[in-house]
């Protein structure tokens, strides 16, 4: 499930699920505000939440990573994530 707002790198971010036609998701950093495409599957969802949070913290801390990298962390971090359920408190 995906809540409606976060905490990233303390600053209050606003999530919502609209119809994105072609796109995944988007970072509105200057307005902290999260969108994710509310035609696609629950789990991609969920996948492009974790890489719109990357997007975040990159803009934040000025880290000035490329988009290459920021999807590889999200494709590895999603699976830890998915994979250990254990760890953070999920079932399994």
């Amino acid at each position: 499930m995906i809540a409606d707002t976060y905490l990233i790198c303390d600053r209050s971010y606003a999530v919502s699920l609209q119809p994105m036609a072609g796109a995944l998701g988007c970072c509105d950093n200057q307005g902290q505000s999260i969108t994710i495409d509310s035609d696609s599957h629950p789990e991609t969802q969920a996948s492009v939440l974790v890489h719109e949070v990357f997007e975040a913290i990159n803009a934040s801390m000025n880290l000035n990573l490329k988009h290459k990298t920021i999807s590889a962390l999200e494709t590895a971090w999603y699976a830890v994530l998915t994979q250990n359920p254990a760890w953070w408190g999920g079932e399994k």
